[in-house]
């Protein structure tokens, strides 16, 4: 065979063998290339992440209480809790002057029904004085005249009656119920205009004075 032809034959053969070489001789391991911060690129400017701007919400003030704020009761509500009491309130009749009402002046007339005052007993456990007195005195503007209470019958633990004239100009009236020593049993305002509420006294009328009906105001 002629060198030449032999040389051929050989380089054929050669490449072949390179063709058919298992697929995974010619592979590469491929690894991905990790991306470059940006701060570390040349001619790079690092951008800060978004910030979310959060806004706190403003305290509401808190509505203030003016401790000096009178808030007034309604009458019939004061006059159920007086009568359990043994306190009745009632108005007096026009023109009359009993239980010192007529040097009071003019206005709104009030007559109040009060229990008794009596010694201490050791065999009753009842209180023997439960109410001393009633005050009444005008809020905001306006005068109240006020009597001492007038015993009935003159016994000294009877029954007493106090009387009271309110001024029209009186808004409201504070109403004080008192024991022995001044102590506030009870306390209250009330529209003034709102006594006209009040009923009028169980008794009879007489030129002197006015004899109440004591069977409608029991005092135990």
């Amino acid at each position: 065979m002629p060198i030449r032809t032999s040389i051929a034959l050989a380089l054929a053969a050669a490449l072949s063998l390179g063709s058919s070489s298992p697929a995974w001789a010619q592979r590469r391991t491929h690894r991905p290339r990790r991306p470059t911060p940006a701060a570390a690129r040349p001619g790079s400017v690092a951008v800060a992440p978004p910030t979310v701007a959060t806004t706190e919400a403003t305290p509401q003030a808190r509505p203030t209480l003016d401790l000096g704020e009178v808030i007034p009761v309604p009458v019939s509500a004061v006059d159920g809790m007086l009568r359990r009491m043994r306190v009745y309130l009632v108005i007096a009749p026009p023109g009359s002057t009993a239980f010192g009402i007529g040097a009071l002046g003019q206005g709104r007339r009030i007559w109040a029904v009060l229990p008794s005052c009596r010694t201490t007993n050791p065999d009753d456990d009842r209180e023997p004085c439960p109410v001393d007195r009633l005050t009444l005195e005008a809020v905001i503007r306006g005068n109240v005249n006020s009597g001492t209470p007038t015993f009935l019958g003159g016994v000294a633990d009877a029954r007493r009656v106090q009387s009271f004239v309110v001024e029209q100009s009186a808004p409201r009236v504070r109403l004080r119920v008192l024991g022995p020593g001044d102590r506030v049993r009870y306390e209250a305002v009330v529209e003034a205009d709102r006594l006209a509420d009040l009923h009028p006294p169980e008794g009879t009328a007489a030129a002197d004075g006015f004899t109440l009906d004591l069977t409608r105001y029991p005092a135990r």
